[in-house]
């Protein structure tokens, strides 16, 4: 059993340096990997915060996303993008059982992220 937890904290360290990377790369305010379910797996925003509540938020603002492009006939959804005041929030599937949510503000450069999804995309699904 204790290489089961010893290899989860190693999926664990290496997700939050993803983490990490993409929010240093696009100067984001932070990053949070979700389960489908709104299970919070991790984030890189602050640890004053309990993110739970929000990562179940996005969650359901995921699923109804995805609801509403059924509705006019397409299976899988780009990007879910909310602006909060002086912040956004964009959403992006990861895989079908998980997702990333990106709290980005005025400063930040998504671009520099977002050329690089794929990749990005892959390497997390990898640690995961």
């Amino acid at each position: 059993m204790s290489k089961d937890i010893s290899s989860y904290s190693m999926n664990f360290e290496a997700i939050n340096l993803i983490l990490d990377e993409m929010k240093e790369l696009g100067t984001f305010k932070g990053i949070l990997f979700s389960k489908r379910d709104g299970g919070l797996i991790a984030e890189n925003i602050g640890k004053d915060i309990d993110y739970n509540e929000f990562a179940a938020m996005c969650a359901s603002v995921f699923e109804s996303a995805e609801g509403l492009g059924k509705t006019f006939g397409v299976n899988k959804i780009g990007k879910i993008i909310a602006e909060l005041g002086d912040q956004t929030i964009i959403i992006v599937e990861c895989s079908n059982k998980t997702f990333l949510t990106f709290i980005i503000g005025k400063e930040s450069n998504v671009d520099l992220v977002f050329d690089n999804w794929a990749k990005y995309n892959q390497k997390i699904i990898n640690a995961y």
